[in-house]
């Protein structure tokens, strides 16, 4: 009898030592190319407050001046001589004085990269289903490497937001080929796990970077530091197989059969001698339109873009608020890189505790509830330690730690909602939806100029939207992965493709 990629699994070993080498080889890859290629961009676009310079006769604060600060654009009005900026640290705003009428320009320099990071979810994301999840990961790589060195060195603004949208072109193409690697080389079993902690080594990133950060306060600096450990990462290339479902799909049965013998070697296990089942469609691969195919396929594709748009916009929104939320930007941002830790594990409990579907809707909920009561708390002022603490708690540590969760069990149950036919280019435009988020999360936290509750409260309004209309989705946990897309009669295609996934 023939046997599917997820009976082979279960026979040569579906969590064995072969897929967790494979772990924490892309581990490695996440941290040293995707989380410090992005979030540095956080910490070099920083804008510092500000303060009266100390000869200065017309500047008479006598505080620091920070954004959403009331007076923080008086010093528009004064010549450079009379001010200047508090902390020793450099960045792109400071070297380019992008303040005053120039200050979004700032915002436009850090949404630079999500700019790229969309682009490349649409346009590369789909060549991993014709091409390979394999050369698309470490070409993607190459790229991000390359052009992370070479933003460290412009003299010229605009040509540095040209290197990072370039940079985001690759880590959008990247980004979704490691994940559905990763989660195609296990069973349906520990889909769970092997998905949720891809992310430890990101986590683990971010918090080495609030303290590179703060050790070198140098933006060019900083950039060669975060970047060049990258380019080792890339012989990776050398230990990762091409993914076997993959293969299948392709009809390279040959070729799966020995990615699965060396699984089997490596594991001690044995290689069944029957024939692989292949899909029906075995060529129909990375066609958009497939996600539209039917009624319950359309249903699923809108939600999944839209909370994956929330996700990112929550996400991102928390991280980039660390240096106007108050206090020690490099402390505010070590809190909301570390809480991601224990969100980690805590996550793979709770998906496999209570399933996909209830657990991203109730880490949304909860995300939305934490990012109201840090507004309510800024609405009624944080002259007190007291109110900034509480603020810093709900927002930085309590509705990162809930949407952490959340983002990255929308990986999982995205990439088990949709069939492996169209799996990579679902994940892909998902995520594409997930860079508009990213890409507006900048430029919400630049409302706060205007008035401090309007960040969080749009954060917190979207998050609880999302957690809603997410209760609608069908449950995917334990249950076999749907192939191809099958198109049934109009009026039964719900149930019937439901049935496919759990037969």
């Amino acid at each position: 009898m023939a046997l599917t990629a997820d009976d082979v699994l279960e026979k040569v070993g579906s969590f064995g030592w072969f897929q967790k080498r494979l772990l924490i080889l892309f581990n490695l890859l996440t941290a040293l190319l995707f989380g410090w290629a992005v979030m540095v961009t956080g910490i070099i676009t920083a804008e510092p407050a500000w303060i009266c310079s100390q000869n200065s006769s017309i500047c008479t604060f006598d505080a620091a001046m920070s954004p959403g600060d009331e007076s923080y654009d008086a010093r528009c009005n004064m010549s450079r001589s009379e001010w200047k900026f508090v902390d020793e640290m450099t960045s792109v705003v400071t070297e380019f004085e992008l303040v005053c009428s120039k200050s979004i320009y700032g915002t436009l320099a850090l949404a630079s990269v999500f700019v790229g990071f969309f682009v490349g979810a649409i346009i590369i994301g789909p060549f991993t289903d014709k091409f390979g999840r394999k050369p698309t990961i470490f070409i993607s790589g190459f790229v991000i490497a390359l052009f992370s060195l070479v933003s460290a060195f412009p003299k010229v603004f605009w040509l540095f937001v040209v290197f990072k949208i370039i940079v985001g072109l690759g880590v959008g193409g990247a980004s979704v080929a490691i994940f559905v690697l990763v989660t195609e080389f296990v069973g349906v079993r520990h889909r769970g796990v092997m998905g949720m902690s891809l992310w430890y080594c990101w986590s683990l990133s971010l918090v080495a970077l609030a303290g590179l950060g703060y050790l070198i306060r140098d933006w060019r600096m900083l950039t060669i530091a975060t970047t060049v450990p990258g380019f080792p990462a890339l012989l990776g290339w050398f230990l990762t197989p091409e993914s076997v479902r993959w293969l299948m799909l392709k009809g390279k049965t040959e070729e799966a059969k020995n990615v699965f013998k060396r699984m089997a070697k490596v594991n001690k296990t044995i290689m069944p001698e029957d024939d692989l089942q292949l899909p029906d469609d075995v060529q129909s691969l990375g066609d958009v339109r497939e996600l539209f195919a039917t009624r319950g396929m359309v249903k699923k594709t809108l939600m999944s873009w839209y909370i994956w748009f929330v996700n990112a916009l929550v996400y991102y929104g928390v991280f980039l608020s660390a240096p106007t939320i108050g206090g020690s930007f490099y402390l505010n941002f070590f809190l909301t890189s570390l809480i991601e830790l224990p969100a980690i594990p805590v996550g793979v409990w709770v998906f496999n505790r209570f399933g996909r579907k209830k657990s991203i809707v109730a880490c949304l909920i909860l995300a939305a509830l934490s990012s109201f009561g840090s507004a309510l708390i800024e609405g009624e002022g944080t002259s007190s330690k007291g109110a900034l603490a509480g603020k810093i708690i709900l927002s930085m540590i309590l509705a990162k730690f809930f949407i952490t969760i959340s983002f990255d069990g929308i990986y999982l149950y995205t990439a088990e909602l949709f069939p492996t036919s169209i799996r990579n280019i679902a994940v892909g435009t998902s995520t594409a939806a997930a860079r508009i988020g990213s890409l507006c999360s900048p430029f919400i936290v630049y409302t706060g100029r205007a008035h401090r509750l309007v960040p969080f409260s749009i954060m917190g309004a979207n998050a609880l939207i999302a957690g809603i209309l997410c209760m609608t989705l069908p449950e995917t946990n334990n249950r076999p992965t749907l192939e191809t897309v099958r198109r049934v009669p109009e009026g039964d295609e719900v149930v019937q493709l439901y049935n496919t996934q759990t037969a």
